[in-house]
């Protein structure tokens, strides 16, 4: 059996043990890889960030909550994929805007295809892609409704210049018709 003082150290050195391990395994976790083949400096716009590192880019749209049409958008993002390369002749760039909690949405498809991405050179992009979903109801009882959502794809040049901004199209009006997408103008996610 055990003397009181064992009893006492038992727990303790576990503790150590796992808290020692746990560091070390964090010490030694590979950190984000590089990608293989980052391209020159000035072959990809500065949109999409740094290239060093294999990361998307996800980040806010600015401003991120805001009216259209009928619709209140909560919340705006804009990503891309990381690592590209000078290979690269278009960068799938996703916009996904989910609803206010309260609207059920789901936005217009046709309203949402009157969507743009306008450059600082003045060149403009439609949606490749439209996708939408009506509010789901919760998951369980008492749990939060799934907000409705649209996402938008856009195939955008490699070299695409800032300032980028999204065309509200049918959904635009005097208050909000462009949301900036450039991440100096809002705030990354994260």
């Amino acid at each position: 059996m055990p003397t009181p003082r064992r009893a006492r150290l038992r727990p303790l050195a576990v503790a150590f043990v796992l808290v020692v391990g746990a560091g070390a395994a964090v010490a030694t976790s590979p950190g984000t890889p590089a990608c293989p083949d980052p391209p020159e400096a000035g072959v990809v716009g500065e949109f999409y960030g740094p290239q060093d590192r294999d990361s998307s880019m996800t980040r806010l749209a600015s401003p991120s909550a805001f009216r259209a049409g009928r619709f209140g958008v909560w919340r705006t993002q804009v990503s891309a994929p990381g690592c590209l390369t000078a290979d690269d002749v278009t960068v799938p760039v996703r916009v996904s805007l989910e609803l206010d909690e309260r609207d059920p949405g789901p936005l217009p498809e046709a309203a949402l295809r009157t969507f743009t991405v306008t450059d600082g050179q003045g060149r403009t992009w439609s949606p490749r892609e439209v996708s939408t979903r009506e509010r789901q109801p919760p998951s369980s009882e008492g749990g939060q409704p799934y907000r409705s959502y649209a996402h938008l794809v856009f195939d955008l040049p490699l070299d695409v210049s800032t300032p980028v901004t999204l065309g509200l199209g049918d959904l635009g009006d005097a208050g909000t018709d462009t949301v900036s997408l450039d991440e100096d103008a809002a705030a990354p996610t994260g």
